[in-house]
């Protein structure tokens, strides 16, 4: 049990030192136009990676898109977003729009 605190603690400090120390060293220092237009890339970028796999892939086999509940449920979900720009709305968008894909597709 100590031990797993030790090492919950260290992550944490060392998180929060690397994320204190990229808001104090970013408000410092001046980005130019290029760095700020490539910087702006790196979210959407990081998402697609992370939601890509999840939406598309089984243990790494493709789904087939009638049996990919999650990805028949996303993009109508994703539609809600861009409309809205809501996140409470598109969560909730989201769960209805799984719970009837769910129901229909069984």
């Amino acid at each position: 049990m100590t031990g797993a605190f030790w090492i919950i603690m260290m992550i944490g400090a060392g998180t929060y030192l690397l994320r204190a120390g990229s808001l104090v060293l970013g408000s410092r220092i001046k980005w130019s136009e290029r760095t700020k237009e490539w910087l702006s890339f790196v979210s959407p970028a990081v998402l697609g990676a992370l939601i890509g796999p999840l939406l598309l892939l089984d243990d790494g086999e493709w789904i087939p898109l009638m049996e990919n509940k999650m990805l028949l449920a996303a993009i109508p979900t994703m539609a809600v977003a861009w409309w809205s720009r809501r996140l409470l709305l598109t969560v909730a968008a989201g769960i209805a729009f799984y719970a009837a894909v769910y129901y229909l597709i069984g």
